[in-house]
């Protein structure tokens, strides 16, 4: 019996140890991806500045610069999740629910810039958000308590 317990231990031993080395590896595939994400965002600048002076802001680079921002925020919250649940070992509802709502606004603040939408698309997009929100409201006032 005493084996049997020893190798189960071993194997969760092992087993979180595999967790860490992928949720460590998953977190520097987050910094490239955050990195390179930001370099975007100021190559998009880059080449918005000189529009600026001359004819004004250019309607499509300027969506991709905005669409490219929040982007960026996605992943900044993606990142958290991953970053506590390494310190922590558990995912905390609020902070999905936070990475949802940013998801979810990007996709509305695409949708009214490229003005590409139905009233119901936008009705839709907003009810969900609305949904979100409320959620992550219900989460903050019933999360557990520190000892």
């Amino acid at each position: 019996m005493k084996k049997l317990q020893a190798f189960n231990n071993w194997i969760q031993g092992l087993y979180d140890r595999a967790v860490d080395f992928v949720m460590v590896g998953l977190v520097l595939v987050m910094l490239i991806v955050l990195v390179f994400g930001f370099y975007d965002v100021v190559a998009n600048l880059v080449r918005l500045i000189p529009g600026l002076r001359t004819s004004g802001i250019d309607e499509p680079e300027f969506r991709e610069m905005v669409a490219n921002v929040l982007d960026v925020f996605i992943i900044v919250e993606l990142f958290s999740i991953f970053t506590s649940y390494l310190r922590t070992r558990h995912v905390r509802l609020s902070t999905l629910l936070d990475v949802t709502i940013v998801f979810a606004l990007r996709e509305l603040l695409i949708k009214l810039y490229s003005s590409s939408f139905t009233s119901t698309q936008l009705i839709g997009l907003c009810v969900v958000v609305l949904i979100l929100v409320v959620c992550r409201s219900i989460t903050g006032y019933f999360s557990p308590r520190q000892n």
